[in-house]
């Protein structure tokens, strides 16, 4: 087939933008990538840098603005989390992850009633593949508002959204401590450790919940555990409930 002279000039003319396109897009995912990075290593101001070097170069990259606003808030900077996580919902206002970041941070505020808002929206927005984030931050607002039953069912959505995270199964298992249903609260708890490698936390609530069941025996190994890990409080019932010689969980 033949091709005009003109199309192939304007072809030509294609090809350096084309190109000029892929090297910018590919320095923005290697830049992102350096970010997250610098994040798991905790290297916050450095990830700052990486991302402010994107949005430089790409305003409106949706990844980096999400970026920007979650390293603020692991920076513990309110105001610079809260304004930026504003203005991005002014501009993208139908991008539900904004809506949760701003959810996630009024949770952390306190500002549950607020937060509820937030993750209502984020919902409603149907994200594909976030749902179960969403979920349980709506979780943790209505816990701390004291409305269980919504807390019970946003936790339970979450896993049925995704069943392999370990927050989403410890979220439930506190919920189920506090409504004194102990046994439910150990399933739960075990979950979480199959999906995580366990902090002191858990394993000291994993512990009481056994205590609460009257099953001492189980519950020992799990105090010790967290014991060794530095839990004060699961020292103190090592020593007030376990003489006996205890297994030791590896």
């Amino acid at each position: 087939m033949n091709i005009s002279i003109k199309k192939l000039f304007i072809l030509f003319l294609l090809l350096p933008a084309i190109h000029g396109i892929a090297q910018e897009d590919a320095r923005i995912n290697t830049l992102l990538a350096e970010a997250d990075g610098f994040i798991n290593e905790n290297k916050l101001n450095d990830a700052l840098v990486k991302v402010q070097d994107v949005i430089e170069m790409a305003p409106s990259n949706i990844p980096a603005l999400q970026k920007r606003i979650n390293i603020y808030f692991l920076m513990n900077n309110e105001k610079e989390s809260v304004r930026y996580v504003d203005e991005a919902i002014r501009k993208y206002p139908e991008v539900g992850e904004f809506h949760y970041l701003r959810g996630i941070i009024n949770n952390e505020r306190g500002k549950y009633i607020r937060a509820l808002d937030d993750f209502n929206q984020a919902i409603n927005l149907h994200s594909s593949g976030n749902l179960f984030r969403y979920y349980l931050g709506r979780g943790v607002s209505h816990m701390n508002l004291l409305e269980y039953d919504q807390a019970l069912a946003d936790f339970t959505a979450s896993i049925e959204q995704n069943d392999t995270v370990a927050s989403a199964y410890h979220s439930r298992a506190m919920l189920n401590y506090e409504m004194k249903d102990y046994s439910a609260a150990v399933e739960d708890f075990l979950k979480a450790l199959t999906y995580s490698e366990g902090n002191s936390a858990l394993y000291f609530n994993l512990g009481m919940s056994y205590y609460r069941l009257n099953e001492k025996e189980k519950a020992c190994p799990y105090f010790h555990k967290s014991c060794t890990m530095g839990n004060t409080n699961a020292c103190r019932m090592t020593l007030m409930e376990c003489a006996k010689a205890i297994p030791v969980i590896p």
